[in-house]
């Protein structure tokens, strides 16, 4: 009884910033076999040494990771979750920090951030930047304190479905793919990519048929774009680095150009949005749901669509050679899309596809000019291709393709 109570005012007092519970009792054996699948929180291949100690605040199943020179170094999330808490205790505590809710009572923990490149509600994939190493809170050096919890609770961390061992020094296995497409042969049929993350650099391996064709461009850590930037009817690849906020756009003959355009926390869309033949750049910014287009040098449009945990797509849903704009919300599985042609009002329909893990992607799988939707399966690695025109609730034509690494 006295043991019962004593661990009762422990987890009691041991509250942290956020109103989720933190405890110091471990969550059961089978954490590291079940879902979700966490990563390093770091940019694939990088290296770093995890430490705790028994008087670790609020556990010491908390992870304190450190290397050389790590003030302002990029951390990315471990696993897919919707940015539950973005806040800043001060000079105290965890000092500026994110919560990401992976669901099922499951979360993790980044905090001592130098800044944050994320906002509260917005949903993100496992890989994706949140922020940078800092020494801000309640500390003497720079260094990211990280947590994994459950239904409130810290327990010992895994990665890569393995018991972390503390003291160990590990180099990063959060490499997912990403999927995207593009029209590589010039067919006007849009094939599926990837944008695989190794160490240091990206490659988009991209899937036409009779063959793969493999070309590096990019950091690991960037978020992956294609485009016809030149306007030759064949896709190219690009980048956007979010905290330079700058595109780095890559034509077929392997010379760059760049956009500076947005802010941090703002994700990357392309489409031609004025009907040349040109792929533009834009940006959706998720604390707003509002979509920013460069529809010119120095001309910007935007348009409001979804909500701060939509992730945007894009695609000419009706066939008028100017891209459109869509949302798809991960809890309901529900694509929004927005029709618009020159003149006439907006029309917006929305489309159920898909399953709550998956990812969004889109482009003309039938070449019939028009955009379609489709959803990629991390833990499959399936791309689901769905060919009826997006108008259609009554019937719909699905193309399936396994492609890309599966998830853990």
């Amino acid at each position: 009884m006295l043991l019962r109570r004593f661990l009762a005012t422990v987890t009691a007092i041991a509250v942290g910033p956020g109103s989720l519970l933190v405890g110091l009792l471990a969550a059961p054996a089978s954490a590291a076999t079940t879902a979700p699948d966490y990563e390093m929180p770091f940019p694939c291949g990088s290296t770093w040494t995890g430490s705790t100690r028994s008087t670790h605040r609020p556990s010491s199943y908390s992870i304190d990771f450190n290397r050389a020179n790590d003030l302002g170094a990029l951390l990315v999330a471990t696993a897919p979750g919707r940015v539950y808490r973005v806040a800043d205790t001060g000079r105290t505590s965890y000092g500026k920090y994110v919560i990401l809710d992976h669901g099922g009572g499951r979360s993790s923990l980044y905090a001592h951030l130098k800044s944050v490149w994320v906002t509260s509600g917005q949903q993100v994939d496992q890989g994706t930047t949140l922020g940078l190493v800092g020494e801000s809170g309640g500390v003497s050096s720079a260094h990211l304190h990280f947590e994994e919890r459950l239904n409130g609770r810290v327990h010992h961390p895994y990665f890569h479905r393995a018991n972390y061992s503390f003291g160990r020094t590990s180099a990063s296995l959060n490499c997912p793919d990403v999927p995207l497409a593009g029209d590589w042969n010039g067919d006007r049929i849009d094939d599926v990519t990837m944008f695989r993350r190794a160490r240091g650099y990206g490659t988009f391996i991209q899937k036409v048929p009779g063959g793969i064709t493999k070309v590096p461009f990019g950091r690991s850590s960037d978020t992956p774009v294609t485009g016809d930037w030149d306007g030759d009817g064949r896709s190219d690849v690009g980048v956007r680095r979010p905290g330079r906020r700058l595109f780095l756009l890559r034509n077929e003959s392997g010379s760059t150009s760049s956009v500076r355009m947005g802010r941090v926390s703002d994700v990357p869309v392309t489409g031609d949005w004025d009907g040349d033949g040109d792929t533009e750049v834009g940006i959706f910014r998720p604390r707003v749901a509002s979509f920013r287009m460069l529809v010119a040098p120095g001309v910007m449009k935007a348009v409001r669509l979804g909500s701060t945990g939509s992730i945007p797509v894009t695609g000419d849903w009706n066939g008028d050679k100017i891209t459109d704009l869509g949302t798809f919300d991960p809890a309901t599985t529900t694509f929004t899309l927005r029709s618009a042609k020159s003149g006439a009002t907006p029309v917006v329909s929305t489309v159920r596809f898909g399953a709550t893990t998956d990812l969004p992607v889109s482009g003309d799988w039938d070449g019939d000019g028009r955009g379609d939707i489709g959803v990629w399966s991390p833990g499959s690695a399936t791309y689901s291709l769905r060919t009826t025109p997006v108008t259609s609730r009554t019937t719909r034509t699905v193309i399936t393709k396994r492609y890309g690494l599966p998830r853990r």
